[in-house]
């Protein structure tokens, strides 16, 4: 058994934005793209993107779950 964790399992995250969506996902529903990864760290919650600045220094404008991290991939 692996040491590294996933950090949601049955969940992956778009490259371009970010965005947590479901594996069986085929469209990122935040910027339309269709390239995911199953490596990524760590995730924070979005309500409110203007009054967060998180969400500002990430450059997040939409509410939704976001990856902290994406792994390379090798």
């Amino acid at each position: 058994m692996s040491s590294r964790r996933r950090t949601l399992v049955g969940y992956k995250a778009c490259k371009r934005c970010k965005l947590v969506v479901r594996e069986d996902a085929t469209q990122c529903p935040n910027c339309g793209s269709e390239d995911f990864t199953l490596k990524w760290r760590g995730m924070i919650v979005v309500i409110d993107p203007n009054k967060s600045c998180i969400a500002k220094r990430m450059d997040i404008s939409k509410p939704g779950i976001y990856a902290v991290e994406l792994e390379r991939e090798e």
